[in-house]
């Protein structure tokens, strides 16, 4: 698998062209940046969130933070938690367990997009498989995001300890 059949014809309709970048096999869209030797900020990733009337929501951050879930609620105000690994293999057919583009539209899923990703130069989607990712110029993807909603989402930088345990070793 190089990309995903749907989210590359979703750039194909909006006429898209997009360079795919390789990498060595990686677990996670962090690991994906530090294979390709891109910065973690350009990196977006997919979280795929649930609320209890059952309404799907992709949040897209970088990928060298956590998401912040009680941020995307105040923002969209409704309540959503992290769908289940099996419910992910309904609603992405065509992409690999944890290499889900961060493009929810091309899904047919509502997307949040955290602020961060408008100010990079370029921006590195998950192509659905765990060895490419889809280079796109700043402003390909301000136009394919324009009209979604977008805020500050992003909690934590990865690889920094959590506040609780900070905290912990305060006391």
């Amino acid at each position: 698998m190089a990309i995903s059949i749907t989210l590359n014809e979703y750039l194909s309709s909006h006429d898209i062209h997009y360079e795919l970048v390789q990498h060595r096999h990686t677990q996670s869209s962090l690991d994906s940046s530090c294979s390709a030797h891109l910065p973690g900020a350009e990196v977006a990733k997919a979280v795929i969130l649930q609320s209890r009337d059952n309404e799907f929501l992709m949040a897209t951050l970088s990928a060298d933070h956590r998401l912040d879930i009680h941020l995307v609620n105040e923002l969209m105000g409704k309540e959503y938690l992290i769908v289940s690994e099996a419910r992910l293999r309904e609603l992405f057919p065509d992409c690999a367990q944890g290499a889900i583009p961060g493009l929810g539209q091309a899904f047919a899923i509502n997307n949040i997009i955290d602020n961060g990703l408008l100010d990079c130069e370029q921006i590195y989607l998950e192509a659905g498989d765990h060895q490419s990712l889809v280079k796109l110029k700043q402003h390909q993807y301000a136009d394919l995001v324009a009209h979604l909603p977008h805020g500050n989402i992003c909690g934590e930088a990865l690889g920094m300890p959590r506040r609780t345990e900070i905290f912990q070793r305060e006391n």
